[in-house]
């Protein structure tokens, strides 16, 4: 009996490992889900990094009626971690008027200090704030911890170069706009003259809303670019030194349609260099595009660079992409049916050929319910165990949501 016992077991053990991938993860959190809320109204998380020693730094807003900055910071089991603020948030206030204060997304240094940008001040601009690993603002960046940048618009993302400079993206007057700011906070002059940079796609609206630093130090933005009667995936490559790359396709300027309006959210960069771009397509559908380093889309991704995935609603969209060690994409966003009241977490995970993975929750694509009318993931990343992490916004009463899945 005693060795049948111990088969038992063993079947057990290993049909639940091989079951496992794209299912929540239930040493996060007990369930795989947390929610946090900041007690000032809505809070929603728009972005998210990971710290050292398995942590996890989520950034959005928190309010009614006027919002401002938010940040959590969470043990690997999902719990806040005290050592962070006291209790694991933290607020910011740019002293916007009407309060439009909101973080977007989140980077960490290599000395664990926390870079966070989004919209603040009351002209809402670009904005940065830098936090030390205790969570309080670093007096060392910019005299105060904060600093905004007058571009008529607001930060999407930002990433953090080898040398320590920060690289900020976003909207500029209906423009790509990209700064560059110095260790200490300030604008750097050696990016495109002033630190700042505009770039225009055509006639109408342009947006960066990602921001990816290469392996050789030229910077790769991604976005969406105005068509008539629509928009499309928009994408530029500048050299270091501000500079638009014309050895990306051409010009340093590259768009991809794939129907009437079509946004990339999120992008990342494979170790060959390849870039994966992943926002919403065909009015309501995840929509993915892989580039060769050149700019050109890449035929060997889904048969012509481009992957749409449909979770049967009608304004599905991805946030968000991460690339897992093996080579698969794990893309997340929104599930939203036509019923509003109905929308939840959604992942889904592709080969490195574009096509789902079904050995992730059997289809390739997965959905969480927070129990909320709004649950969308607005940020994936990948662990080092292989474990996936979405945040975003969930819960009845719309606070931080995050969820944690099993990789394999």
């Amino acid at each position: 009996m005693v060795l049948i016992a111990t088969l038992l077991v063993g079947i057990v053990f290993t049909g639940t490992a091989q079951a496992a991938p794209g299912g929540l993860d239930p040493t996060f959190s007990g369930d795989g889900k947390q929610t946090t809320d900041f007690g000032h109204g809505a809070d929603a998380a728009g972005g998210m990094a990971l710290a050292p020693h398995g942590k996890i730094v989520a950034v959005g807003q928190t309010g009614t009626g006027g919002y401002n900055w938010a940040l959590a910071r969470y043990n690997p089991n999902g719990a806040l971690d005290p050592t962070f603020s006291g209790d694991g948030k933290q607020t910011t206030d740019f002293g916007g008027e009407p309060g439009i204060d909101v973080a977007t997304a989140v980077a960490m240094q290599t000395d664990g200090k926390i870079v966070a940008v989004g919209r603040g001040g009351p002209e809402g601009d670009f904005a940065l704030a830098r936090y030390k690993s205790n969570g309080s603002l670093d007096p060392t960046f910019s005299g105060d911890g904060k600093q905004t940048t007058g571009f008529g618009g607001y930060a999407s993302a930002v990433a953090i170069q080898s040398n320590g400079k920060i690289v900020v993206a976003g909207n500029g007057g209906g423009s790509f706009a990209l700064a560059r700011y110095k260790p200490n906070g300030s604008l750097d002059p050696t990016f495109s003259g002033d630190g700042k940079l505009t770039t225009n796609f055509g006639q109408f609206s342009d947006v960066a809303e990602g921001v990816v630093i290469q392996p050789n130090g030229k910077i790769v933005a991604v976005g969406s670019v105005g068509t008539t009667g629509g928009q499309d995936f928009a994408l530029a490559r500048y050299n270091p030194n501000g500079a638009l790359d014309p050895t990306f396709s051409g010009d340093g300027k590259q768009t991809t349609g794939f129907g009437r309006f079509d946004g990339a959210q999120g992008m990342a960069i494979q170790p060959d260099g390849k870039i994966v771009a992943a926002g919403f397509a065909l009015d309501g559908d995840f929509g993915l595009a892989r580039y060769n380093p050149n700019g050109a889309l890449d035929p060997t991704f889904s048969g012509d660079g481009k992957q749409t995935t449909d979770f049967g609603g009608g304004s599905d969209g991805a946030s968000g992409v991460a690339l897992q060690g093996d080579g698969e994409i794990v893309a997340a966003g929104c599930a939203c049916p036509d019923d509003v009241n109905a929308r939840d977490f959604a992942l889904a995970r592709y080969k490195p050929n574009g096509a789902l993975d079904p050995t992730f929750s059997g289809d390739g694509k997965q959905t969480t319910d927070f129990g909320a009318s709004e649950d969308r993931a607005n940020g994936v990343a990948v662990q080092g165990d292989g474990k996936i992490v979405a945040v975003g916004r969930g819960g009845p009463k719309g606070d931080f949501a995050l969820a944690r899945y099993l990789g394999g």
